[in-house]
Formats: C-alpha cells, structure tokens, sequence
C-alpha cells in the first residue's frame, strides 16, 4: 500500500510510539513530518500518439478526475506527456516548468536539427539515435549496430540534458548507469531515438515526485502496441497512421526503460496505486522472465510499481481513441471511488470490450500477485456515449482549450 493510501484508509505508516519518536534527531522528525504532509495527488498521462489523444483520451480523462471532485472522492491532476500534438500543443511545459521548456529547441522545431537532437543554448545535444548513426539496420523487433562512438556520445549528452532540467548530478549518473550502461561500457537505451523527448519529460516528473513535490497515485501508458513487443509507440507527423514504430530511430518508448528507471526512483515508483494501459494486445509485453519464459504483464506492473493495487490491459485490439476515451474515463473514476472507500466500485464497469478486444482489469491479493477481475458490465457505472462526448459533454475538443479541465493539468511553477 503506498503513502497515499494509508493516509486515505487512516493507517499509519511508522509503528514508533511517542517514546521513539522523542528520542529522534530533529532532522529526522522534520523529515518525517515533510513525508506525511498530504502531497497533491497526480496522474501521469504518457501517451505516444500525439495525433489526436489531446482532443479525446486526455481531456475525458480529466472530465473523470474532475467528476471524482465534485462527488468529493478527492483531487487529482494530471500531467500529460507526449510529442507535440498535431494542434502544435506541447507539454513539456508541464513537464519541466515552462521557463525551462523555452529555453529547449527540439528536432522537431528546428529543420537543421536531426531526429533525438535538443538545442539547449549553443550546444546541440543528441538525446537519440538518429539514422545517421546506424552502421547495420536491425530488424522491427531488435536494433541495429551503431557506429563508434555514439553511445558514447548519448550518454554523456543525456549527462547535460538532466543537468538543465534539474535533475541532481548524483540521480542523473544514477539514470544513465541504468539506462545507458552494460559491463561492455556505453550503451543505448531500449526505447528508440524518437521517444527521447518522452523519456526526458518522464524523468523530469519521476524526480519532482521522488523530491517530494507531489505523489504519482496513477500511472497511464498509451499508444500503438504489437503483440510480443515490450513497446509502445506512436504516429509519424501529418500521417494517417504512419506508424513510427523503428526500435533504433523511432518513437518506440520501451516498458524495459520504465522498471529500470524503478530502482533511480523508487519513491516516486512505490507511490502508484494504480496503472492502466490504452494500448492494443498489451496482455502480451514479449518479456521473458528468469527461466526464459514468458513474462505478464501483471508481473511487469507489479515488479515496477511495487505498491500498485489495481491495473488494467488490453487482450487483441483497443478501439480507437475517441471510443478508448470512455475505457479511461471509467477507469479514473473508478479508482478514485476505490481509493475513496467503495470498495466494489473497480470491480464493476460498463466499457469492457469490443468487437475486436477486451480490456482486462487485474486487484492485487495478499500473497502479491494480480488476479483478473470478472467482466460483468454494469450500465450505471459511467455516462454512456453521449453522442461520444462522455463526461466532458464535448466532441474532439482539445483539453488545453477547456478552462474547466485545465483546472486538473498540473502545472510546474
């Protein structure tokens, strides 16, 4: 159970008497009087698709957080990550501080920069492999062979990149140690060149919440997903489903990536209570376990969020996002009335599959592990379609326009 929890279900955390804690240092009582201030709860948002999840997924979701508001279920915002959206939206700015986010050319604003490259000042940082860096392609499921040097090169600009957005030098070594490091040396990360801006944001928010800044409670993972892959990725600008699906160069953010960033975070990690992904054929992440055996995906989420109660998965295909709004919405509100006390309230939901899919939801027992849940439907557990303007009584309206839902976008000071 992490913090949060406690603190909603009145248990508390430390078993130490008044005695014990007389005799504590006063750092120390300050410090444990800091860790149970009750911190703003927050919803990371990550999704790859850039195209359209800010006119649909987004701002249902947060229709959601703002309908468990007002039923007085408590406060939850959001911090989306992600591309820029096709309307030119950005969330880097959420990410890490507008102030900050000014001061970062991408590749993507800038024609003289290449794929995975940021321009912070005069320097040109690569962040990601770019197909001027590939000596042998690799297949659609493994890199290819890189030439010399730019691993190292990478690693020793991701040194920089963490430096400006403020990432303590003694946890950025801890993040290139475990994302771009091997007993050979220098190495790459799993995700591709193009999800280096992703990557960066999330690791942004993962430390504000290990400083203490907030509690990540939520964790949303969505985009385009293959059966048997470990990532998730998205759409190449001003395409019709283009994917940008290449694990060397494209916008391939890998689940991999994630648990290893688990053990520079672990704070910010054991705060998730609950985590969803709004991908297809993500009961299949092709990890392999100990005995080089299939892997779930329920023992991903509860080997990477140590503390999570409640997931949800996709078997085959997830609708489209403007249909796949409503399987988030839902799955806001009802974890906010779990953690809220009703204890029945996520074992019963209305939007559960489709022709081509079923979306699974898994609790934790006792002994660990998650079991799934029986996918009775039930009519009252959210508003149907709506003419599919849900919650947030709108059709395609971007999140960012809405007054009222930007009031639950968290935004860094």
């Amino acid at each position: 159970m992490s913090d949060y929890s406690r603190r909603r279900n009145g248990t508390d955390r430390s078993s130490s008497g008044s005695a014990s804690g007389s005799t504590a240092s006063g750092g120390e009582s300050n410090s444990a009087a800091v860790e149970e201030m009750q911190k703003e709860q927050v919803m990371i948002y990550l999704t790859q698709n850039s195209v359209t999840h800010h006119n649909d997924e987004i701002p249902e979701t947060l229709a959601a957080l703002q309908k468990a508001d007002q039923l007085g279920l408590g406060k939850k915002s959001m911090i989306p990550i992600s591309d820029p959206f096709s309307d030119g939206h950005r969330t880097e700015q959420y990410a890490f501080g507008e102030s900050t986010a000014n001061t970062m050319t991408w590749w993507f604003d800038d024609p003289a920069l290449q794929q995975g490259q940021v321009r912070v000042g005069d320097n040109v940082l690569t962040l990601g492999v770019n197909e001027s860096h590939v000596d042998v392609p690799g297949s659609y499921n493994e890199k290819g062979t890189l030439k010399a040097g730019v691993a190292e090169r990478i690693r020793s600009d991701w040194l920089v990149a963490l430096a400006h957005i403020g990432v303590p030098a003694s946890r950025a070594g801890m993040v290139v140690h475990a994302l771009m490091s091997d007993s050979d040396g220098a190495k790459v990360m799993h995700s591709g060149g193009g999800a280096s801006n992703e990557m960066l944001q999330l690791i942004s928010v993962l430390n504000r919440a290990e400083m203490g800044e907030f509690e990540i409670s939520s964790f949303v993972l969505s985009g385009h997903h293959y059966s048997a892959t470990p990532f998730i990725f998205g759409e190449k600008p001003g395409g019709d489903h283009v994917y940008d699906d290449d694990v060397t160069t494209g916008d391939t953010l890998d689940v991999r990536d994630i648990e290893l960033l688990s053990s520079v975070f672990p704070k910010a990690f054991a705060q998730v209570d609950s985590m969803m992904f709004s991908a297809c054929n993500t009961h299949r992440l092709g990890l392999e376990d100990e005995q080089g055996g299939e892997r779930s995906t329920e023992d991903w989420v509860a080997k990477t969020f140590p503390e999570a109660t409640r997931m949800s998965n996709w078997q085959q295909i997830a609708p489209g996002s403007d249909y796949a709004a409503f399987f988030s919405g839902e799955f806001a509100l009802d974890v906010a009335k779990e953690e809220a006390g009703q204890d029945s309230a996520f074992n019963d939901w209305q939007f559960t599959k489709t022709k081509k899919g079923e979306m699974f939801r898994s609790e934790k027992g006792a002994d660990g592990t998650f079991t799934e849940l029986p996918t009775d439907r039930s009519r009252s557990s959210y508003p149907y379609y709506n003419d599919y303007k849900g919650l947030r009584n709108s059709n395609h309206e971007a999140f960012h326009k809405r007054e009222d839902l930007m009031r639950y976008i968290l935004k860094k000071q």
